[in-house]
């Protein structure tokens, strides 16, 4: 298994996580002004006249959300988050790393625009891909994946089928069994990077594609949020944030978050639109490819990822 192919582990739990991150911290302010309020009726609530200002936006939102490696800085996770900070609806857009695109009049593969020019290129390239508008770039560190799985306490999943793969090159071994059980961060992170068998065993959930693995860690994703994204957890903000913001880069400023994080209880894990890019491999010029359909990506694009 390719070290870079690893970063495709990230493709759905820190893009859309990360992105829940900064949600859950007005959750927990606001949950704080309410129980201030109960206390105090006459209080004049300060605090809430100061967050005033940052409860205005209403608009839908795209994050782009890549997950690399700090060193080499590769992209192979890149997915396109659209946020309704009024009704919390979460839609999420998984991009294959293979992807072509022109980047600097050049034809080249998605995952080559953050090292190339850093979240800014990342943004236009997707944006020239997909004709749409992004506001927001984070690009988190793997480093980070199993610290934050600890911190909340693991995550309680249905591995599907017992997975065994061995990479002594990488010092790389999974083996999970079948069944429900706790996930911790290293066994999480395990079922994220598990992609294919030693032998080219094929099954019905794993075909040694990347597109199936999206699919593997979209579902986790879900569960992730399902059991995360509560008051219990909320408690845990500043160790999440100590780890997750001395780990990434943003063009995302701390009033921009709590301008978008409103409404954390109405986020439903059961109602967030996982979405893959639409397209097929291609062998062009000795390269292999993924090349997106257009007609296919407009839809889905005009559909869940227009602002207004």
């Amino acid at each position: 298994m390719n070290m870079r192919k690893f970063f495709l582990i990230f493709s759905s739990v820190i893009s859309s996580f990360m992105f829940i991150l900064g949600v859950a911290s007005l959750g927990y302010i606001n949950f704080a002004e309410v129980s201030a309020d109960e206390y105090n009726p006459n209080n004049s609530n300060i605090i809430s006249d100061i967050l005033d200002t940052y409860k205005t936006v209403t608009e839908n939102v795209n994050v782009l959300v890549l997950g690399g490696d700090k060193v080499a800085q590769n992209t192979d996770t890149m997915m396109l988050v659209n946020y309704n900070p009024t009704t919390a609806k979460i839609n999420i857009l998984s991009i294959p790393r293979d992807t072509k695109v022109r980047i600097k009049n050049k034809t080249s593969k998605i995952n080559a625009a953050y090292p190339l020019g850093g979240g800014e290129l990342a943004i236009e390239s997707v944006s020239n891909l997909l004709g749409v508008d992004i506001d927001y770039y984070v690009y988190v560190d793997t480093s980070t994946f199993r610290k934050i799985i600890d911190i909340l306490d693991g995550v309680d999943y249905y591995v599907p089928e017992d997975m065994d793969y061995d990479d002594p090159l990488q010092n790389l071994h999974i083996h999970l069994k079948k069944g429900q059980q706790r996930l911790n961060g290293e066994k999480a992170e395990q079922f994220m990077r598990f992609r294919q068998y030693n032998r080219g065993k094929v099954t019905k959930n794993y075909d040694g594609s990347d597109l199936k693995r999206i699919e593997a860690q979209q579902n986790f994703i879900r569960e992730l949020i399902r059991q995360k994204v509560n008051i219990v957890y909320i408690t845990k903000m500043n160790n999440i944030l100590n780890v997750v913001f001395n780990n990434i880069d943003t063009n995302i400023t701390l009033d921009e978050v709590l301008k978008l994080s409103k409404n954390i209880n109405k986020v439903n894990a059961d109602e967030i639109t996982m979405l893959k890019l639409p397209g097929e491999s291609a062998y062009i010029n000795n390269i292999w490819y993924y090349e997106m359909d257009r007609e296919q990506a407009s839809e889905i694009i005009s559909q869940y990822f227009r602002e207004n």
